[in-house]
């Protein structure tokens, strides 16, 4: 069901995680700047990190640029269908990309799918930074990290995507790949994600994002 590939990633931590477990980092109450020596701690005694996220895919298509006659503005029709993918994936410090697409939203069940095929394809203690979604922190996430030893979840703070470098993964693979594309079906709009994947490790899209982003 879930599909990987290898890559790099970038990690940027805030110190304001809160957390629902006790093996969660605690929340920090005021003004603290992105903390990076817990994460660099964890990475030296071996833990491996993990950034995860979702993000959909409509029908809608992703208008980027066109040409027009001169004064004339120019009129983009697309369908008024809300048909749409969506996609988990998550991105580890050992360079690894998981993720998987299916039709509708991402909920509680998925995340927890995702969450077993990390522990399944990465060894020893996982720490696991995202954001504050309802789905990411039901009973059922919560009861799931205390049934296992190797697994820590790490929220960052509410609206913070600059603490989640797979969101620039997301950005540009619909800048670059869905841009200027309206799939007429969801199957084709399926195939063209698999191609997107597909692009992104060929273009090493994770790993210039760690170079580009300080840890």
């Amino acid at each position: 069901m879930f599909a990987s590939c290898f890559a790099g990633w970038a990690f940027h931590l805030n110190d304001r995680a809160q957390a629902r477990s006790s093996r969660t980092r605690p929340r920090c109450e005021s003004g603290c700047r992105p903390h990076a020596q817990w994460s660099k701690k964890k990475v030296a005694l071996g833990a491996t990190l993990v950034d995860l996220d979702e993000v959909s895919f409509s029908l809608k298509g992703v208008v980027r640029r066109t040409w027009a006659p001169k004064g004339k503005t120019l009129l983009v029709r697309l369908p008024a269908r809300w048909h749409k993918l969506s996609t988990i994936g998550a991105i580890t410090s050992t360079g690894q990309f998981l993720q998987h697409t299916q039709a509708g939203a991402i909920k509680t069940p998925d995340v927890l799918g995702i969450l077993e095929h990390v522990l399944t394809h990465v060894p020893g203690e996982v720490v696991v930074v995202l954001d504050n979604a309802a789905i990411h922190r039901a009973k059922a996430v919560s009861a799931f990290v205390e049934t296992g030893e190797r697994l820590t979840l790490v929220y960052v703070p509410p609206s913070s995507p600059e603490l989640n470098p797979i969101e620039k993964v997301w950005a540009d693979v619909k800048r670059n790949v869905l841009g200027n594309f309206c799939a007429r079906t969801i199957k084709e709009l399926k195939a063209r994600l698999r191609s997107g994947w597909q692009r992104m490790r060929y273009i090493s899209l994770p790993q210039r994002l760690m170079a580009a982003t300080p840890i």
